[in-house]
């Protein structure tokens, strides 16, 4: 296969997940999420440029370097100590500039930062720089689409003016589903919910360890003889570890029992606050020496923090209460699947 023939096979792929994305969520995401103005779409693009071409959590940027995987590259989290927004290295301006045409009509940059905020959270969380980039793909192609069916004069087609009316009737339901269970969920059940929700939340023991990282044995037990000597730990991780964290001294940050290997945490939540590994560690990636900074319960999630989970979950479950209640009000007759009467009682399965 041509390499112009994998990037066509590429796009191709690519454009029919866009699509099918599109077709999945972009009735509901336009109607549950009316609070998505341009304004609000300018701030969200502020964001992900300001995040330095990457919109991945805090904590997938934290280092765990005997975890599941190999030490990382930190990610490129910077991006901007200047304070200035900046997208692949070119500062990001204000306003709402032209990003592109299509057969003259203008797509605007709030039209691609629209398109990322309706995409799913796993998509969201990729790096700005592969975000952006398939975004604006997928708006140009959904305006060359909406173009062809212009041209095609489908308004007074009885096939779309059937699902247009359909549509209408979807959007009716959401948005008397989203006013109707908002009014029924106050401030005061947010922070009741919270409160049983951290109640919950079991206590987790977390370390903060530094560490080096070495080939040998041999070197990890000349590390542990300087350290015996009173040598500085952060310094000769600096100096001696290999990996990304040596240039912090071979901080690890906080991390709980679970998010290491098995070898890694037996040693670091055995030692003592402030005591180094007397004897190295062996693990898949080498041998380490360790030593405990810190000792915590992890701390719980804020209110805000998990807001929009409870309430999600408030919904759901407002929603449930008040669709048996309008079943209540409402005449409902049942036919079995030929449309004669059902029976008071229907046989079990088998029989």
């Amino acid at each position: 296969m041509s390499e112009q023939q994998k990037n066509n096979k590429t796009t191709t792929i690519l454009f029919s997940v866009a699509l099918a994305i599109l077709v999945a969520a972009g009735g509901a995401y336009l109607v549950m999420n009316k609070e998505k103005t341009p304004e609000a779409a300018e701030s969200a693009a502020a964001e992900i440029s300001a995040q330095g071409n990457d919109v991945a959590t805090a904590a997938g940027e934290e280092e765990t370097a005997p975890a599941q995987s190999a030490e990382k590259e930190e990610g490129s989290q910077a991006g901007n100590e200047t304070g200035v927004a900046s997208f692949d290295g070119v500062e990001v301006k204000p306003g709402n500039p032209v990003v592109a045409k299509v057969d003259g009509k203008e797509i605007t940059r709030v039209d691609v930062y629209r398109y990322v905020q309706g995409m799913p959270a796993n998509i969201q969380r990729l790096p700005a720089t592969q975000v952006y980039p398939l975004a604006m793909d997928q708006v140009i192609n959904t305006r060359v689409i909406q173009n062809k069916a212009d041209e095609a004069d489908l308004e007074n087609d009885p096939e779309v003016k059937e699902q247009l009316a359909m549509a209408r009737q979807q959007i009716m339901r959401n948005i008397y589903v989203q006013r109707a269970v908002d009014s029924e969920i106050s401030e005061g059940d947010i922070k009741n919910a919270y409160e049983k929700y951290i109640t919950a939340v079991p206590e987790v023991e977390e370390r903060r360890a530094r560490h080096i990282l070495l080939d040998t044995e041999e070197e990890a037990k000349a590390v542990i003889a300087e350290l015996k000597e009173g040598a500085d730990f952060e310094q000769l991780a600096k100096e001696k570890s290999k990996g990304p964290t040596s240039v912090k001294g071979g901080d690890l940050g906080w991390f709980a029992q679970a998010d290491m290997v098995p070898e890694f945490s037996a040693a670091a939540f055995e030692g003592k606050k402030g005591a180094f590994t007397a004897e190295p560690v062996k693990t898949q990636f080498g041998w380490h020496v360790i030593k405990v900074e810190d000792i915590r319960q992890r701390p719980k999630p804020t209110l805000e923090q998990v807001r929009p989970m409870i309430q999600a979950e408030l919904r759901r479950e407002a929603l449930d209460t008040l669709v048996q209640d309008w079943r209540k009000d409402a005449t409902i007759e049942q036919f079995d699947i030929n449309g004669g009467p059902l029976n008071e009682t229907s046989p079990a399965a088998g029989e």
